[in-house]
């Protein structure tokens, strides 16, 4: 949607104002009245079923029949034709204003205030539940605070009339903002007023705290809303009156019977509380919805909707039967895959085990053969360096047995050199010595040569003198 586009012919769309998971809401001009209006166009993005044309209709059905000064106006409500589908819209009145929400994150307002604005969304709760409406989502968000200082509920998109299942919300889907849902809300038990109220117990008591009774991830929401006791608005924000916490933690209570009887009496008790404080708390002036006279414009537009809305019920029910017919098939399917593949994967994973016994048997065998081989080098290596050690021991015992030998055989020659000598006249007989086992170094001694030979028989030739042969010896 783009500023200036025109729907129905009739509602010139002048900017976007709000938006939500549901719908967009636009400013718009309303060129037969000309009056600005705010519409609210199913976004494009939804899944555009005939459900959600249906919830649509519903809350512009519902809202529409719904008359007090606090609840948002309907003026009308249809469709848009465009390239790819139609688009739904509804036409309300333009609200100057902002959610309360966007006021209660500066803080909680001042008490006669918050009592005031409360006061005001007890009477439309108590309008649209003597209607037979219930609101379902109340918060701060779906609240309007307008600059006069009065508040608007809006956003009746996921209301039930009575306690019965339309077939357009799924049970078996959390509706709603879980922060501010009754303990039987997450229970799908019976639905009535009363889980307005325990709404509305949340939206005061953030009023006058400035938080929600309980806070946390969803499940933590679930057992907190259904076991934890909520604390008194007063051990938060000291000085408020016990009349209050007693009324907040009635409306607060885990069982629905526990609670007070109707909207009606919540916004009177609210009413004594302000009393002494001085203030005089708005009053609805308009006649309630079960004795105004409706609108013959917003009945004929309530029963374009209903027909609507059967149609969507219809095609709410094929499409269910379609659907669980499709969901049958498909998971006898894939029990019939997870079978397949179960056999498949067991069959492999014994295949698997089988290969890895039978490798790691051959493994075994081959380490035993390894083993059993380095055992057997091992010993053959053994036996030979004992082998060797005991060879190597016989030749070092050989080699000094054949070094005395051959220091023997050097004294004998020795010593029969120094005869030889002696005999021949060429040196003093040796004493003979005797024998002694010394060190190899003593036991040598070196043999004379041939000149020192010489030498020694020239000098005893001389001491001696001339033989027989050679006359006389001389006399000194």
């Amino acid at each position: 949607m783009q500023p200036g586009e025109v729907l129905d012919g009739r509602y010139e769309l002048v900017e976007q104002i709000g938006e939500g998971a549901f719908g967009a809401v636009w400013k718009a001009r309303d060129a037969r009245i000309r009056r600005l209006v705010a519409v609210k166009v199913m976004l494009p993005g939804a899944t555009g079923s005939s459900k959600d044309a249906a919830r649509f209709a519903r809350e512009v059905a519902t809202a529409g029949a719904l008359n007090h000064p606090s609840i948002v106006t309907v003026h009308d409500f249809g469709q848009h034709r465009t390239a790819e589908r139609p688009l739904f819209f509804l036409v309300m009145e333009l609200l100057d204003g902002a959610p309360l929400s966007h006021h209660l994150a500066d803080g909680p307002p001042p008490l006669l205030r918050a009592l005031d604005w409360a006061t005001q969304i007890a009477g439309a709760l108590a309008t649209a539940h003597r209607a037979g409406v219930v609101h379902r989502d109340v918060k701060p968000a779906n609240v309007m605070v307008q600059s006069a200082g009065t508040v608007k509920v809006v956003d009746f998109g996921i209301a039930r009339t009575g306690t019965a299942d339309d077939g357009v919300t799924s049970t078996n889907v959390i509706v709603g903002t879980p922060a501010y849902m009754a303990p039987e809300r997450f229970e799908n038990r019976a639905l009535d007023a009363r889980s307005d109220l325990y709404a509305f117990g949340c939206l005061l008591h953030e009023l006058l705290t400035g938080r929600t009774p309980f806070s946390g991830t969803l499940y933590e929401l679930i057992r907190r809303h259904g076991e934890v006791p909520p604390t008194a608005p007063s051990a938060l924000r000291p000085g408020l009156p016990a009349e209050l916490d007693a009324l907040v933690l009635g409306l607060l209570a885990k069982d629905p019977d526990h609670r007070p009887a109707d909207a009606d009496g919540v916004a009177e008790r609210l009413r004594r509380i302000a009393e002494p404080l001085g203030a005089a708390l708005h009053r609805p002036t308009l006649l309630d919805s079960h004795t105004a006279e409706p609108d013959p414009y917003v009945l004929a537009r309530r029963q374009e909707a209903d027909a609507l809305l059967d149609r969507a019920r219809t095609e709410v029910a094929r499409l269910r039967e379609q659907f669980e017919a499709e969901a049958a098939f498909l998971r006898r399917q894939a029990e019939q895959d997870v079978t397949d593949i179960r056999t498949r994967t067991e069959s492999a994973a014994q295949q698997i085990i089988a290969d890895a016994r039978a490798r790691g048997e051959q493994l075994e065998r081959e380490s035993a053969a390894r083993a059993a081989a380095s055992l057997q080098q091992l010993g053959e290596t053994e036996q030979r360096d004992d082998l060797l050690s005991r060879q190597a021991d016989k030749l070092r015992g050989d080699a000094e047995q054949l070094r005395r030998s051959m220091d023997n055989a050097r004294r004998q020659a020795s010593d029969f050199l120094a005869d030889a000598v002696a005999k021949a006249g060429l040196g003093p007989a040796q004493e003979p010595r005797q024998q002694s086992i010394a060190p190899p170094a003593q036991q040598r001694r070196r043999l004379p040569s041939m000149q020192e030979l010489l030498a020694g028989r020239s000098r005893a030739a001389e001491r001696n003198g001339p033989g027989p042969e050679g006359g006389h010896r001389g006399r000194d």
